[in-house]
């Protein structure tokens, strides 16, 4: 089996966690890691990806080899072990565009390399550096610099990931323009590996599996890292409560009183994020069933897990000769596929895929 050459769109805390999960692999290609809920999917290990470039716009990752570009002063992440084949990977110049609107623009400052940077200069790499998927992890709400990378990825023949919540996949004339050009497109909106969106809508298919009646809802996200800081802004955050709020009601919540997304900033937190969730229904007789969740993760390795799977599937997908937005596998992956399904359907569907 070959290789999966990725190219990471943002070398930011999810990249390195990332890097760091592939690195875990490659050191031991052969060993289960927690957390990866498939040891090979469509005949690809872990250890057979291998990260060949990334872009960005930060004068502190510009110009260096990946593993020196996440010693960068805004990388939160835990460092949990070093990077191995891929620690030379070259960190290249992007167009900033829209990336570092609203607060980033206090903590990065863009380097000389990415004012010069333009779209031909992104697809052209992809081609030098045979990338099979790219993966496009930028700040939420940065919807010019995301779809110039899809734009480069679909003129360069390379498959893409979607972690944002820009619409790639659920948008008909960008997906219609993949499958013409026969190019794979997953996403959209990253849906991390045990995060409070897996929790939120596997509690609510439980409540609904036994008949219950839901009555409203709420998920209260808080956390310290980068990506906090830039949904802190109001302008940036809209497509994250959008692509929440479709991942609910493919749980199977409608006319229902609720609210899931960012709700603050806290930077002593660092990576950590706290997810605080409630769901309120009516069961026997009138009664009433409430519950209270609080989950606590490092927020980076929650989609690393995630990532690892959806760079798997893309090309698998590619593989098998399908293009566009790939259904099968995006449901479990993303919070805002084209098509929802409840986890527990989501998961078969994956599995199915998978095998």
């Amino acid at each position: 089996m070959k290789n999966i050459r990725v190219a990471l769109a943002g070398a930011g805390n999810c990249a390195w966690s990332f890097a760091q999960f592939v690195a875990l692999a490659q050191a031991a290609p052969d060993t289960r890691l927690p957390g990866l809920m498939c040891h090979t999917l469509g005949g690809y290990r872990l250890a057979d990806v291998r990260i060949v470039a990334a872009f960005d716009v930060d004068e502190a990752k510009v110009g260096l080899p990946l593993a020196e570009a996440f010693t960068a002063p805004v990388i939160s992440a835990t460092g949990f072990t070093d990077l191995g084949a891929d620690r030379d990977a070259p960190v290249l110049p992007a167009p900033v565009l829209d990336g570092l609107v609203g607060p980033l623009a206090s903590v990065v400052r863009p380097a000389a390399a990415a004012r010069d940077a333009t779209p031909e200069h992104v697809a052209k790499a992809l081609v030098e550096h045979e990338v099979d998927v790219l993966v496009i992890a930028l700040p939420t709400g940065a919807s010019r610099a995301i779809r110039m990378f899809a734009q480069a990825a679909l003129t360069a023949g390379t498959a893409v990931v979607n972690c944002t919540p820009e619409e790639l996949a659920r948008d008909a004339s960008v997906s219609r323009r993949f499958a013409e050009a026969g190019v794979v497109l997953l996403g959209d909106d990253l849906r991390s590996h045990l995060g409070a969106t897996c929790l939120h809508t596997a509690l609510i298919e439980l409540l609904l599996s036994r008949g219950l009646e839901l009555q409203s809802t709420y998920q209260l996200n808080v956390g310290g890292n980068t990506d906090f800081l830039n949904l802190a802004d109001a302008g940036r955050s809209a497509s994250k409560f959008t692509s929440k709020a479709n991942a609910l009601r493919a749980a199977g919540m409608s006319d229902v009183d609720g609210v899931a997304g960012p709700s603050g900033f806290i930077g002593h937190l660092a990576d950590t994020k706290l997810c605080f969730a409630n769901v309120t229904a009516k069961s026997v007789l009138g009664s009433q069933v409430s519950i209270d969740i609080k989950l606590t993760v490092e927020d980076s390795p929650n989609a690393a897990g995630v990532i690892a799977n959806a760079v798997r599937a893309a090309k698998t997908a590619t593989d098998r000769g399908l293009s566009g937005a790939v259904d099968a596998p995006s449901p479990l992956l993303f919070k805002s596929p084209p098509h929802g399904l409840p986890e527990s359907e989501a998961r078969a569907a994956f599995l199915d895929f998978a095998s």
